[in-house]
C-alpha cells in the first residue's frame, strides 16, 4: 500500500535527524508546538544528535526550537481574549500584573522541566497579555537548559552503554 501524504513518527525522526543541526532546531519546534501532548518524541531525537554532532550546539538550536514552539500557544490564549467579556479582560490584566513579578521565573522552571505541561502556563499568558519578549526569552532560555540535558545525556550516555557492553 503506498502511502502518498503520511509518514510514520519514526520515518520523520530520521528525516529530522538526517538534518544535523537544523533538524535539532526543527525537533524541538516539532516537539514543543503540539497542544498538551507532545506527538513527536523531540527528546529521543536530541539525544541521538548528542551522540553524532556537539551536544552544546545540539541542545542550544533543541532549546530555541523549543521554546519557539512553546511560544505558539500564547496566541491561543491571546486569541482567546477576543472571546471573553470585557470583565474577564480585566480579571486577566489584574492577574498578569500580579504575575509579572514572578512570571520569568515561572515560565523558565515550566519550560527547563520535562514532566510539567507548559501549556497550562501559555495560554493564560497569552490571555492576560503578558508581554511577549519576556516569555519568550524565558522560555527559551529554560528550554536550553533541558535540551543541554537532553543531547549530553545521548552524548555522555552512549559512551557509558558502550563502555558497560565492553564494546
Amino acid at each position: 500500500m503506498k502511502r502518498i501524504f503520511f509518514i510514520t513518527i519514526g520515518e520523520l525522526v530520521k528525516v529530522v535527524e538526517s538534518l544535523g543541526y537544523a533538524g535539532a532546531f526543527i525537533a524541538g519546534f516539532l516537539g514543543t508546538s503540539s497542544i498538551f501532548l507532545s506527538i513527536f518524541p523531540s527528546f529521543l531525537v536530541i539525544m541521538a544528535l548528542g551522540t553524532k554532532l556537539n551536544p552544546l550546539l545540539v541542545g542550544i538550536l533543541g532549546g530555541i526550537g523549543s521554546g519557539i514552539g512553546q511560544f505558539t500557544h500564547y496566541y491561543i490564549g491571546y486569541a482567546g481574549r477576543y472571546v471573553v467579556s470585557e470583565s474577564r479582560k480585566k480579571q486577566f490584566d489584574e492577574f498578569g500584573k500580579k504575575l509579572n513579578k514572578y512570571g520569568v521565573l515561572l515560565i523558565f522552571l515550566f519550560a527547563a522541566t520535562p514532566l510539567t505541561p507548559d501549556d497550562l502556563v501559555w495560554i493564560p499568558l497569552g490571555a492576560m497579555n503578558y508581554p511577549k519578549l519576556k516569555a519568550l526569552l524565558a522560555a527559551i532560555a529554560g528550554k536550553i537548559i533541558l535540551n543541554l540535558v537532553y543531547a549530553y545525556s545521548g552524548y555522555y550516555g552512549i559512551k557509558l552503554l558502550l563502555r558497560w557492553l565492553g564494546t
